[in-house]
């Protein structure tokens, strides 16, 4: 998209002005989560992660605090962003636990229902609109998974296929505390990667709870580093 000056951008029609707003949104997940009203988002703190999201590589791992907005940019804003760059895709939100995805799920909902939103975007509400799941009507192929759809560690997607997974916060206090329960967390992962398209991408999004959990696997078994520092940003991960 062209660069223009404000005085361009205030001479055209107001039609034209959301479409020039519109276009530079798709390929801006900074400016994206500040649409979306994420107004603690801020280049300092997180440009790391917006670079990482933003990078077209298949495997990405980003390790931070919690409290940091990670899910907000992660699980939240960014399948927004790439649903409005391509509305074909399935998208998988896993988590710990089921009810932790429905929960990201329903503030994209809400977001997509914003009179804000629709300002710019229109209604994108589809065919498909539950709470775990949801399918876009700018979807323009017959798939039989939704656009959007909810997991957690212990629910298997048998015979589905997704182009994207986000997992967030896979690993807890109460799920670290020993290398069995760590485990299953590793196991769950690896089933995940059976499910994604051969050319699909990984988002791994969490805080450090102990060298057995999934991003010390992750560090340790795939890319061969010491354990990683909490609050250091984990970069990109690529296990092929």
């Amino acid at each position: 998209m062209a660069i223009i000056t404000k005085t361009e951008f205030d001479s055209l029609k107001p039609s034209d002005q959301k479409g020039v707003v519109r276009e530079f949104l798709k390929k801006d997940l900074y400016s994206m989560c500040h649409f979306l009203g994420y107004p603690d988002v801020n280049h300092r703190t997180h440009d790391e992660t917006i670079y990482c999201l933003e990078s077209r590589h298949p495997r990405k791992l980003i390790t931070v605090p919690r409290g940091s907005f990670k899910s907000s940019i992660g699980a939240i804003t960014y399948p927004i962003w790439r649903l409005l760059q391509n509305p074909n895709l399935r998208i998988l939100i896993d988590s710990e636990v089921y009810g932790n995805a429905v929960t990201y799920l329903r503030a994209i909902k809400n977001h997509y229902k914003s009179n804000e939103f629709q300002s710019v975007f229109g209604d994108l509400e589809g065919e498909v609109w539950q709470e775990g799941s949801i399918i876009v009507n700018t979807r323009t192929k017959n798939l039989k998974e939704p656009s959007i759809t909810c997991g957690g560690v212990a629910t298997t997607k048998v015979g589905q296929h997704y182009d994207i997974i986000i997992g967030d916060d896979y690993n807890s206090r109460d799920n670290s505390r020993t290398k069995e329960r760590a485990q299953g967390v590793v196991d769950h992962f690896r089933y995940n990667l059976n499910i994604l398209e051969p050319d699909g991408e990984y988002v791994i999004i969490g805080t450090r709870y102990s060298e057995s959990d999934l991003i010390g696997f992750i560090l340790l078994e795939i890319l061969n580093q010491k354990q990683l520092s909490e609050g250091k940003f984990g970069g990109l991960l690529d296990e092929r």
